[in-house]
C-alpha cells in the first residue's frame, strides 16, 4: 500500500468516529457508540502505522489487531441483537 493511501485510511477511519458519535447522540443508539469507538481504535491503529512506523499489522500486534476486531465484532452483534430484541 502506498503512504498516500496509509495517510488516506487514517483520516477515513478519523472521519467514520466523528460521524458515527454524532450519529450516537442524535439518535441514541447503544450500537453506535460502539461503532464509534472501534472507528477511534482503527485511526489510532492505522496511524501508530502510517506515522510513528510501528510494524502494527505484523507478528503479535497483527494478532492482537485480530483478537480485537473480533471482540469488536461480538459486541456490536450482541448489542444490536438487544436493541432490536427491545423494539
Amino acid at each position: 500500500m502506498t503512504e498516500f493511501m496509509q495517510n488516506i485510511y487514517v483520516f477515513l477511519w478519523a472521519v467514520l468516529a466523528v460521524l458515527t458519535f454524532a450519529v450516537g447522540i442524535k439518535q441514541k443508539t447503544p450500537y453506535a457508540f460502539v461503532i464509534s469507538v472501534f472507528f477511534v481504535f482503527m485511526t489510532v491503529w492505522y496511524a501508530l502505522d502510517t506515522f510513528a512506523g510501528y510494524e502494527m499489522f505484523e507478528n503479535t500486534a497483527g494478532v492482537i489487531f485480530k483478537i480485537v476486531l473480533a471482540v469488536f465484532l461480538a459486541a456490536f452483534v450482541i448489542i444490536y441483537v438487544l436493541s432490536k430484541k427491545k423494539s
